[in-house]
């Protein structure tokens, strides 16, 4: 079907970017609990439909690796240490979205003020179409990923969550990976 709205995003064209849910950060953040069960769901959907996943991590020596769980969920994604706040100033990060030839790319991550806002921003400059997943970002204090989520629809990101992004990657009933993403949400 090539009449389908711009906005639904396609596995062959997404790529997700999982920002900075480091161990030391992640026990302030506000629904942590919620927030990973979202975030593993979206990576193991993510790398059952193929879409490829690039996990960062901010400055890992003083807030530590990503969370455990996360890290399982990624699989063999590369993880990419970064030191700018925006994944899309630091030149590994460029380099491997550049590499995966992608032009929506999905983020998710913490904090939602902060280096995800930044994030999106700069893809958005970059020409990049970015979908932002709502249940798939954090912050300590809620009005922080509220003020966020604002920000980056007025800046033109498309705001989705993880049940909606999967379902568009996969598009049919009849997809191989349906029964696989049904018993990721249940």
């Amino acid at each position: 079907m090539d009449t389908r709205h711009p906005t639904i995003a396609r596995a062959g064209d997404s790529a997700l970017v999982v920002i900075d849910c480091q161990e030391r950060l992640w026990r302030v953040i506000s629904g942590a609990e919620v927030l990973e069960r979202q975030l593993a769901i979206l990576m193991r959907g993510a790398r059952i439909l193929q879409v490829p996943v690039v996990v960062t991590e901010q400055y890992p020596k003083g807030l530590g690796p990503t969370v455990q769980s996360l890290k399982d969920a990624a699989g063999d994604a590369p993880v990419l240490e970064k030191m700018t706040f925006s994944c899309a100033g630091d030149d590994g990060f460029q380099s491997r979205i550049r590499e995966l030839e992608r032009g929506t790319v999905v983020v998710c991550g913490i904090e939602a003020h902060i280096c995800v806002l930044q994030t999106a921003l700069d893809l958005l400059a970059d020409g990049y179409a970015v979908q932002v997943v709502a249940d798939g970002i954090g912050t300590r204090a809620p009005s922080n990923r509220d003020v966020a989520l604002r920000r980056l629809e007025q800046a033109g990101a498309v705001i989705t969550c993880v049940e909606s992004l999967l379902f568009e990657w996969m598009e049919r009933c009849d997809a191989a990976a349906f029964k696989e993403i049904q018993g990721l949400l249940k």
